[in-house]
């Protein structure tokens, strides 16, 4: 009896899974930066001012929180070296990293003076800068507990698994200067934290594998560099489209997404369409949709949203009301970040 059921549920779960078949494709597409900088601002310059100065009550503040001497500075280089790499990837700026590192404030969270005119005007000097991205901010800290305990107490032969758990945070200072204005473009005070959790038959053991407090520093300073160049730069990206597969009363589906699977979407596209004639109503809806897919993947946003529209209002696709949505903010985007690209010519 038992092996008749899971038959039967094997059989329900076959059925179903050939009946959707998803599929998914992925797109480049383009992300605008957060702020459009003036077309004037060509060569980006990447400054480091987190130094300390070695007061008393610096030294005493940075014993108490645990603070080694390095680890930030550290820190503040992962994130520039980041933020350059980043900023590689787009054509907007001539990116350039300054040689000089200036006093800021590396340890409370209170960011310093803005820089000053004389000092903006001998990094356009040296460096032909339009524009300055300050690191101007840096503070770590990172805390380890005994995490938890799986296992029975009381038996302690069957095994206990002993957990340690890693809490990093860091907090950065970050300011955008516009070199020929004087002025401070944007700045953020941004916080970041990850938790690490390691395992082991004893706490020390569990404790042992746990990262180390500049490998925590380094690992969120990298996702902060990286963050922001998003802020301030067009940058390329990956988008996912989701399509159906396989539909069991329409063999132009599948078919079609073969095609599709091997790159070939104007022959994928042709056979969705040949098979709208003769299907129901759900799988014309299926198919409707998977063309809207086909004409965005070979850059066709009319025609994709055409599609996606007709798929939700003719055929009752209630994916394509999203879709519709979709494609039109991709329109928005990548027109916004094409115009921030432009501006530099």
């Amino acid at each position: 009896m038992k092996l008749k059921v899971f038959i039967i549920l094997f059989s329900l779960v076959a059925l179903f899974g050939s009946c959707t078949g998803p599929r998914t494709v992925t797109l480049n597409s383009l992300r605008p930066a957060e702020i459009t900088l003036p077309a004037s601002t060509k060569t980006l310059l990447i400054l480091d001012r987190t130094k300390t100065e070695k007061k008393p009550i610096n030294i005493i503040e940075g014993v108490l929180t645990g603070e080694v001497p390095g680890e930030d500075r550290t820190g503040s280089q992962e994130l520039l070296v980041a933020l350059n790499n980043q900023l590689s990837r787009t054509s907007r700026f001539n990116v350039v990293v300054a040689e000089e590192y200036l006093e800021g404030n590396g340890i409370t969270s209170v960011f310093p003076p803005p820089l000053s005119r004389e000092l903006m005007d001998r990094m356009v000097a040296k460096y032909q800068a339009d524009a300055i991205v300050s690191l101007e901010l840096m503070d770590s800290d990172f805390v380890i507990t005994r995490g938890r305990v799986d296992g029975d107490l009381k038996s302690l032969e069957q095994g206990l698994k002993f957990y340690a758990q890693g809490i990093g945070n860091i907090t950065i200072g970050i300011r955008l200067y516009d070199c020929h204005n004087y002025n401070v473009v944007d700045q953020q005070l941004l916080t970041n934290n990850h938790t690490w959790e390691t395992t082991g038959n004893s706490v020390p053991e569990a404790v042992a594998q746990m990262a180390s407090k500049g490998d925590a520093t380094r690992y969120l300073s990298n996702e902060a560099g990286a963050d922001y160049a998003y802020k301030i730069a067009p940058m390329p990206i990956k988008i996912r489209r989701s399509f159906r597969g396989k539909a069991k009363r329409s063999p132009e589906l599948e078919l079609g997404t073969r095609y599709a699977d091997v790159g070939q979407w104007e022959r994928a596209l042709e056979t969705w369409e040949s098979g709208l004639d003769r299907a129901r109503r759900k799988e014309a809806g299926y198919l409707a949709h998977n063309i809207a897919i086909a004409y965005e993947v070979l850059g066709d946003f009319s025609n994709a949203i055409k599609w996606a529209e007709q798929a939700y209002a003719h055929y009752g696709n209630d994916d394509s009301r999203h879709y519709v949505n979709q494609i039109k903010y991709r329109m928005s985007s990548e027109g916004l970040a094409q115009i921030q690209l432009d501006s530099q010519e």
